[in-house]
């Protein structure tokens, strides 16, 4: 879940009112003496005080004007005036990163408030303070500043909820319930006391005590629309649908144009059954308010649930044109296109929605969708993100927040869905779910210490469980997994023959090219997301398919046999997977390779050279394979005179590590990487990729250093079955005679598909840019109803960017640079772990600028670092920046970036 900021602002204040009358001060005899001179000069005086535009001065005199006129009826309005200053002063020292000085002068403005807290002051600069410091990453000390508003304010129950909606916006429930809590033992008949108690309890996924606290404030306001509309939304979270439909025919029956009533109404005709009746509704509605986006979602949601995925599709897409940033806009989005076997779509618009949300239920959506696809290994990392299995329960932070268990996944994010979106019914189906869990149950059972074989093996037959098209591939994963990790060997082999039988069903599935190549598709994944990129490949002849499955089960079967120690069959596997796979391909070259191993283990040192010369001079000749090459050339021939003629001058090392040749195919290094440049943002940028059918697809490479230490490390050859298929993309190859095919092209919006197959390489990748929303802000009318249906997910705002102007008579004396200029980036807003996580950025101009004049700097250099890897980027025409957490703080930060001709804020979630 987001931060609720504008939510709880706009519907809890729309009750909470401060209506509280001042008390009527005693009036005392006038002295004896003469005042009428004074009166004058406190007039003036304060006046004057108040006229101070320096923030130290105007406090210093209006702290004279209290001391000489402390009778005064414009005392109490001096105070507060200190009060706002010194907030003023802190704030600026927060602005320039004087922070220890800045909460102390923040601290100071609490202590001097007046007491008792007037209205004005409470709304406009006490209950701002912890917000402020909260969403500039100061947590600790945002709690400790409330909790002084907090003592300010003990007695006034309307002050308390009002505080309270700021520890509703930073999402701790728990507070916002123990103040509202207060607020009722001061005043148990005040109804917002409970409606801000009802939305601390959704908040918390308590959607039973929400209820309750609802119906109470109901009780106590018998015509309060807001109470009777929130508890409409929980009957309906907790599947009472009849009680929610009498509740919005009662508010409709005071006015028939709430609109949020009438969404909710038309939703839970859905709900109860009634779809002729609501698909009615909905079509009125829409008529009249095309961007209801409350309607579009729910709606298409519960099309979803109902396997009707044109219809999801169709209201998901507008509700995405209406409110980009929506999480369960995309949600929707995604399980309509996994309804059109389009698991690949649905990556897309998840990946999406990971730029505005960030909670379990995406994590298993993106999950979800990657198992569609056979992207067995990603689906499993992403699980791992937000949830464990432990003794058959699933675990996880709901919100990442509140800890949850259940035994399956549609029970465990029920309440995320229901306290969001109302909808009780998952568009998720049981089967998926359990393969989901076991999924997980067997990855983490792989990586443990402490799991033998059989209990692995058990873990991945529960995984294998089903008769589906997808078996074959989920069948060569859990062998190749198993083979990687050196685990049940034997059942490696009873997977591979078992997969024989099934390869032309397995052609017959939704994109059967990612399905086979996910593994050789996972380095080269990785790193595009890290750019904010996807790498997909396009349809792939069919017969190549069936051969690279085939002699990935051969070189599978043929290692595992090499594993064993039965050499002379590995040889014969090998052998058969090299005359299968497509010549000169990646996994051609990879498996000609451990046939090399597998005949000099097996004493034909000579066939063992031919085939490692084979491989190596056909593929990237890095120096780890090329030790590998001379010591057996060594060994036959006694020396290495003539090697150079049959495979090239001798390459950079990719490592400084001795490699030694424990059996015979040790320390084979990870391909290096090489830089490309990065994917511009400019109108209509196209990169032009130059493959062939001999070589294999080089990796995308942005990436942080960290990546980048582990792509050029070396690496033993043993820990990947088959050999990584990289993505190649040079910049801007214009076409000749002899270079005529389709190349792929940097989109973004939907992934290039090509009419003509015939023509394409046969392994042509498509980049495409995951897509960074920027939509003008909606327009809302003044009406409470509309305002209470924005959903509970953080509202980014929106960025607007510079144009770039270049006046027509440009003095001579003003330099190019200076002009105004637009600074791209590669993402607008970035989620970090705290402590350590990081993320690199690119960084640079829509038209040409002087990289080295851009600068980087941090709303909180005590917590978030922005680092330069010039090197990175070099040869991109982009700067490389690393964004990192440094402390163990979360919260909201800004990273500027500027330039003499403009500047450009992305934003930092750290969690």
């Amino acid at each position: 879940m987001k931060k609720l900021a504008v939510l709880f602002f706009l519907i809890l204040f729309s009750f909470t009112t401060f209506a509280q009358k001042p008390k009527p001060t005693k009036r005392t005899a006038s002295p004896a003496k003469p005042i009428a001179a004074n009166v004058g000069n406190e007039k003036a005086e304060f006046e004057k005080a108040v006229g101070q535009k320096n923030a130290a001065e105007r406090i210093a005199a209006l702290q004279k004007f209290v001391e000489n006129f402390s009778k005064s009826n414009e005392k109490t309005r001096a105070l507060e005036l200190v009060v706002s200053a010194r907030a003023e002063i802190a704030d600026e020292k927060l602005r320039l990163n004087d922070t220890a000085s800045g909460i102390e002068f923040f601290k100071l403005a609490v202590k001097d408030a007046p007491n008792p807290v007037s209205d004005k002051l409470f709304t406009e600069i006490l209950l701002q303070i912890p917000t402020n410091l909260f969403f500039r990453g100061q947590q600790a000390k945002a709690i400790e500043v409330a909790r002084l508003v907090e003592q300010k304010v003990q007695g006034n129950a309307n002050q308390l909820l009002g505080l309270a909606t700021f520890y509703i916006g930073t999402e701790n429930a728990a507070e916002a319930r123990r103040l509202a809590d207060k607020a009722i033992a001061i005043n148990p008949n005040l109804p917002a006391a409970y409606q801000t108690l009802g939305l601390a309890s959704r908040l918390n996924f308590q959607l039973d005590e929400a209820a309750n606290a609802y119906a109470k404030a109901l009780e106590l306001d018998a015509n309060s629309t807001v109470s009777k509309r929130s508890l409409a939304e929980m009957k309906r979270a907790t599947g009472k649908t009849d009680d929610a439909i009498r509740l919005y025919r009662e508010i409709l029956a005071k006015d028939e144009s709430d609109a949020a009533a009438l969404t909710g109404l038309a939703l839970s005709l859905f709900d109860a059954g009634k779809r002729t009746e609501a698909e009615a509704e909905t079509v009125k509605l829409l008529e009249k308010n095309p961007n209801n986006l409350p309607l579009l979602v729910g709606a298409a949601y519960w099309y979803a649930a109902h396997e009707d995925g044109a219809k999801a599709v169709e209201l998901a897409q507008k509700a995405v044109t209406v409110e980009p940033r929506y999480t369960w806009a995309h949600i929707a989005l995604a399980r309509g296109l996994l309804l059109q076997k389009r698991p690949l779509d649905a990556e897309k618009a998840l990946l999406t929605a990971r730029q505005y949300g960030n909670f379990p239920t995406l994590d298993y959506e993106i999950a979800s969708v990657r198992l569609a696809a056979g992207f067995y290994r990603e689906a499993a990392e992403e699980l791992k993100k937000s949830f464990t299995l432990k003794e058959g329960l699933l675990q996880t932070r709901l919100g990442g927040r509140v800890l949850v268990e259940a035994k399956n996944f549609i029970e465990l994010l029920s309440l995320e869905r229901r306290a969001s979106i109302f909808e009780l019914l998952a568009a998720d189906s049981s089967e998926n779910a359990d393969k989901i869990k076991s999924l997980l149950e067997f990855s983490q059972k792989l990586e443990s210490a402490d799991a033998n074989e059989s209990a692995v093996s058990e873990a991945a037959d529960e995984f294998l469980k089903g008769d589906d098209k997808m078996k074959v591939h989920r069948q060569i994963f859990v062998a190749n997994r198993l083979l990687e990790n050196k685990k049940a060997l034997p059942k490696v082999l009873e997977l591979t023959k078992a997969a024989v039988g099934g390869v032309d069903s397995a052609m017959d599935v939704a994109n059967p090219s990612a399905a086979i190549l996910a593994d050789e598709l996972y380095d080269s994944r990785q790193i595009a997301m890290i750019r904010g990129q996807l790498i997909i490949v396009p349809d792939i002849p069919r017969q190549t398919l069936l051969n690279i499955l085939r002699g990935r089960i051969e070189e599978i079967s043929g290692w595992t046999l090499y594993r064993q120690g039965r050499t002379g069959e590995a040889v014969v596997r090998l052998k058969r997977a090299v005359s299968v796979l497509p010549e000169k391909s990646a996994w051609w070259r990879g498996s000609l390779w451990r046939l090399g191993s597998a005949l000099d283990a097996d004493g034909k040192s000579k066939e063992a050279l031919d085939a490692y010369i084979k491989s190596y001079t056909n593929g990237e000749q890095d120096g780890a394979k090329r030790i590998v090459i001379e010591l057996v050339y060594q060994k036959l021939n006694g020396s290495l005179d003539g090697l150079d003629q049959k495979i090239g001058a001798k390459p950079v090392t990719t490592s400084a590590e001795p490699i030694t040749r424990t059996e015979q195919a040790q320390a084979v290094a990870q391909k290096s990487v090489k830089e490309i440049p990065a994917a511009q943002t400019s109108p209509a940028p196209e990169l032009k990729a130059t493959p062939k059918i001999s070589t294999e697809l080089k990796t995308v490479t942005k990436f942080s250093p960290s990546l980048a230490a582990e792509q050029t490390a070396a690496a033993d050859a043993e820990k990947k079955s088959t050999p990584e298929l990289k993505t190649k993309i040079s910049p801007a190859v214009l076409p000749t005679e002899s270079n005529t095919e389709k190349k792929p092209t940097i989109e973004n919006q939907n992934p290039v598909t090509t009419s003509d197959k015939s023509s394409k390489p046969l392994f042509e990748p498509v980049v495409i840019i995951v897509p960074k929303s920027e939509t003008a802000k909606l327009e809302v009318k003044p009406d409470e109803n509309v305002a209470e249906e924005e959903p509970l997910e953080n509202k980014s705002k929106s960025v607007t960017r510079r144009q770039r102007v270049i006046s027509e008579k440009k003095s001579d004396l003003q330099s190019e640079e200076t002009a105004q200029c637009k600074i791209t980036v590669s993402q607008e807003n970035i989620s970090l772990v705290k402590g350590g996580g990081n993320l690199g950025i690119l960084v640079g101009f829509e038209e040409a600028g002087n990289l080295k004049q851009l600068m980087a700097s941090s709303s909180s250099p005590n917590d978030i670092e922005v680092t330069l890897e010039p090197d990175i980027g070099a040869q991109s025409g982009r700067a490389f920046f690393v964004v990192k957490s440094i402390s163990s703080n979360k919260g909201i930060y800004t990273v500027t970036f500027d330039a003499p001709c403009g500047k450009k804020n992305v934003s930092v979630k750290v969690r």
